[in-house]
């Protein structure tokens, strides 16, 4: 499949009637159910911004959010910059905040918007510990010159959005939930932004991503969109899921000078801390984003969001699947090196022998397995444990297999195989001046890591990207496919100008797109041996088992 010229063209007519268009309207007022909203025409002209618009309201920290409060008069909806608590990261696409009045989403609507349009709803990454919907970071007008109208959502983040104690107090997933509200905020109102309220796709990168799935996953979230789309987030993986939530909580309450598993103490001590010790401790953290995961609610409400693991709703076929696209880059675990402190640790660690840092979360194991399960880590990726070069090198490969590959096989085959609706796969492989990722690492291996499709879908306004015309065209065919998908179904909608085919198929995105072999499939289905007999979700007849958390 090759990048047609017409598509090329197509963009091109576009932007100029874009740039052409002259609108003497500085700012726009949008009725609410709430009340009004005015947004303000973009510094470029293109588009008009709405920032900052309540969808919830946390009234107890831990629970899912209640309704946004109605208002009189009418609400500026200029703020740029909100972001839900987290701890400061090196990360270019976080920043520290200890604000917890946050739920707020953006809508940007084209501003020459005469008919109705696809909802494209972006959730940010971030690793469920980190991340902000803001322009800053996210900047739609790639995607609005299709013709869509794009939203973005904060929710909570870490402690304050997967806290899973099993009491009502904290049943868990209130960052889902937060997700969940914004997406009933849009069914309500996004027609009066001009979109169609029957047509949102839910786009997430990431953990985000994860989250799309995780969408399709519960009962409470049917009928509040489409389709998704998911660049570089799975189940099945140490970053997806936490099988044991109240271990997590206690490991984190050590931070904060109490060790203990009782769920009430726990309590008391997650609601008293206040938000700046809380995020301390959670940055002390080894992977301190994504310490708090998604987690089996045993606490059921009046709305639980997610009543069993992933891969029994998976395997039972219990959930409602939706056309998708997943994507991954060539080796996303390169970007783990990142993580100064937990990679000099897990390093050090392993150079002197000391392998228990291979202990997997995902995995529920005895401890006798666990000896075994790290002689097999060992000897597969730390044959050679005398230099940096080598130990890091088997890091990245661990990552990329057990956070990516391998999870993301399972998880497609078992997705696929539950629904007629067509599922589309691609291997990012573009390598150009907006691959962020591989600019963080400064790496000069041929591959992709994570982030590196991101900035061909959105502009980093926070740290500006070149382009040259090789990556002018990657954004165009990149933004057509996922706006096509969002508008019809399918990113390919005239199969006579070239088509991408579902699965089994994988799209390298490239200059010229290919179908491909899927991403080294031995070592998915090393992972994949593992997991099938250690995996976490997975229920096991075994009294022996280790509960020890092990992020």
């Amino acid at each position: 499949m090759g990048v047609n010229s017409l598509v090329l063209c197509s963009l091109v007519i576009l932007l100029f009637v874009f740039n052409e268009i002259y609108c003497n309207d500085k700012s726009k007022i949008v009725e609410t159910k709430q009340g009004k909203v005015e947004g303000f025409l973009a510094t470029n002209g293109y588009y008009y911004e709405f920032c900052g618009i309540r969808y919830g309201v946390v009234k107890d920290r831990y629970r899912a959010p209640e309704p946004p409060p109605s208002f009189d008069g009418v609400y500026t909806a200029d703020n740029r910059a909100v972001l839900c608590p987290q701890f400061p990261a090196n990360d270019p696409l976080g920043a520290p905040s200890e604000n917890e009045d946050c739920l707020i989403l953006n809508v940007y609507v084209p501003n020459f918007l005469n008919t109705t349009l696809p909802v494209i709803t972006f959730i940010h990454g971030g690793d469920f510990g980190i991340g902000s919907s803001s322009p800053h970071f996210y900047g739609p007008h790639f995607l609005l010159s299709q013709g869509v109208i794009v939203v973005s959502v904060n929710y909570r983040l870490n402690a304050l959005g997967f806290l899973n104690l099993g009491v009502k107090e904290a049943p868990g997933n209130a960052g889902l939930k937060d997700i969940r509200a914004a997406l009933r905020w849009i069914k309500e109102n996004i027609d009066k932004f001009g979109g169609d309220a029957e047509n949102v796709t839910v786009f997430g990168h990431g953990s985000g991503g994860t989250a799309a799935i995780l969408l399709t996953m519960s009962e409470s979230c049917q009928g509040l969109f489409k389709r998704i789309i998911c660049d570089s987030g799975t189940l099945f993986s140490s970053k997806s899921f936490d099988a044991n939530p109240i271990a997590t909580a206690s490991q984190v309450a050590k931070s904060l000078g109490v060790n203990t598993l009782d769920t009430e103490e726990l309590l008391n001590i997650y609601t008293d801390v206040p938000i700046d010790k809380l995020e301390q401790a959670i940055g002390n953290q080894m992977h301190a984003k994504s310490v708090f995961l998604p987690s089996v609610e045993e606490y059921l409400d009046d709305d639980p969001f997610l009543t069993d693991t992933p891969f029994n709703i998976l395997e039972s076929q219990s959930f409602d699947p939706v056309p998708a696209i997943f994507g991954l880059n060539t080796v996303e675990g390169l970007a783990s090196t990142l993580d100064y402190y937990s990679i000099t640790s897990q390093m050090d660690r392993i150079k002197n022998e000391d392998f228990t840092v291979l202990d997997q979360r995902g995995f529920n194991v005895t401890k006798e397995e666990k000896e075994e399960i790290r002689t097999i880590l060992k000897d597969t990726y730390f044959t050679n444990i005398t230099n940096d070069e080598t130990v890091i090198g088997g890091l990245i490969n661990l990552n990329t297999d057990f956070d990516f590959v391998g999870p993301m096989s399972l998880f497609v085959e078992m997705y696929a195989n539950s629904t007629d609706a067509d599922v589309f796969q691609y291997i990012f492989n573009h390598i150009g001046n907006r691959n962020l990722g591989r600019i963080l690492t400064n790496t000069s291996l041929p591959a992709t890591t994570y982030m590196d499709e991101l900035f061909y879908i959105f502009e980093l306004e926070r740290l500006p990207l070149p382009m040259n015309e090789d990556d002018a065209r990657i954004v165009t065919f990149m933004t057509m496919m996922w706006t096509n998908f969002a508008k019809y179904g399918t990113p390919t909608p005239d199969a006579d100008n070239g088509e991408w085919l579902p699965y089994p198929h994988q799209l390298a995105i490239t200059l010229e797109p290919q179908y491909v072999a899927p991403l080294t499939p031995e070592r998915a289905y090393f992972w994949r041996t593992l997991y099938s007999k250690y995996g976490a979700e997975i229920a096991r007849e075994n009294n022996d088992i280790d509960d020890t958390n092990d992020s």
